[in-house]
């Protein structure tokens, strides 16, 4: 059996096209249709069923790709045995939420690089919806983000870190506002919010219901390193991940308000497809992230 093949079948299972995998491959069409046809005809069986131009796996396509996986990953460990980490070669597609891209992953990267100087990474920041649609699609490899815990049977979560959210102000807002700051009355404030769309901005919602009252979203900035410099200068109380500000809470520039978080649990995770076969090197950056950030349930 051809590993090539093999490849060129997980390919087109992943993309659910034979065009597009030839584009990813490098190859003209008929190249990907003639190892498929060559696959079928050693394992004796249909891999994708063909109705006009849409495809999709037979019942033991989809039990074959589990084992293409497994057939990949023994491959590369084959191939890499006798191979140091720095001429390993490859692509890494990684999608990071902003918050975790600022705060997380971008001390992460120089040390990734310094192992597997030879892998292509490329990281694309957004939002979570668009990264997590980004990644049922093929287009990222792994996805770190901040979100309530996976549910989706489709991905597989490789780390999970449950994360709390704070209420902050500027170092002097609560002196200049005359008073303190409560759970009683910290909805009477202005907030300096992320997107309407967002995680954070629902637990702020749901929280505020709460206490009957309604966030006075003041200003909205679909960038958080704006949001933390704006409640710098005391325009207004933000409601954050403490990952996000921890360093500027330690280094004097904001303050963690004593009011009590929303219930909502959240968590940092490393997701992936459920069928991905997971390379050695994005092991390696899970156990990376592992050790600067361990798990916590």
């Amino acid at each position: 059996m051809d590993i090539r093949n093999v490849k060129t079948f997980v390919r087109v299972a992943e993309l659910k096209s034979f065009t597009k995998a030839a584009e990813k491959l490098n190859y003209v069409q008929s190249t990907v249709t003639a190892q498929i046809k060559q696959l079928e005809k050693e394992l004796g069986y249909s891999l994708f069923d063909r109705i006009g131009k849409r495809i999709s796996l037979t019942v033991m396509g989809e039990r074959f790709l589990k084992i293409a996986y497994e057939l990949l990953l023994v491959s590369e460990k084959a191939e890499n045995l006798n191979v140091d980490s720095s001429d390993i070669k490859g692509v890494l597609r990684v999608g990071v939420s902003e918050s975790l891209l600022i705060s997380v992953f971008k001390d992460l990267i120089p040390e990734f690089k310094a192992k597997f100087k030879n892998i292509d990474l490329r990281i694309r920041s957004g939002h979570t919806v668009d990264l997590l649609e980004q990644l049922r699609q093929n287009n990222l490899d792994l996805l770190y983000v901040s979100k309530i815990k996976n549910t989706d049977p489709d991905l597989k979560c490789h780390y999970a870190r449950k994360e709390t959210s704070v209420f902050v102000s500027g170092i002097d807002y609560e002196k200049e506002n005359g008073k303190i700051i409560s759970k009683d009355n910290i909805f009477k404030h202005n907030f300096i919010i992320t997107e309407r769309e967002g995680m954070y901005y629902s637990f702020l919602s749901k929280l505020a219901a709460e206490q009957n009252a309604s966030v006075n979203d003041w200003i909205e900035v679909d960038n958080v390193l704006v949001i933390i410099e704006l409640v710098k200068r005391g325009m207004g109380i933000a409601f954050l991940p403490e990952y996000l500000i921890l360093d500027e809470i330690e280094k004097g520039n904001l303050k963690k308000l004593n009011v009590s978080e929303s219930s909502e649990t959240h968590y940092s995770q490393v997701l992936c497809h459920k069928d991905r076969w997971v390379t050695p090197f994005m092991h390696e950056l899970i156990n990376m992230l592992k050790k600067v950030r361990p798990e916590i349930k």
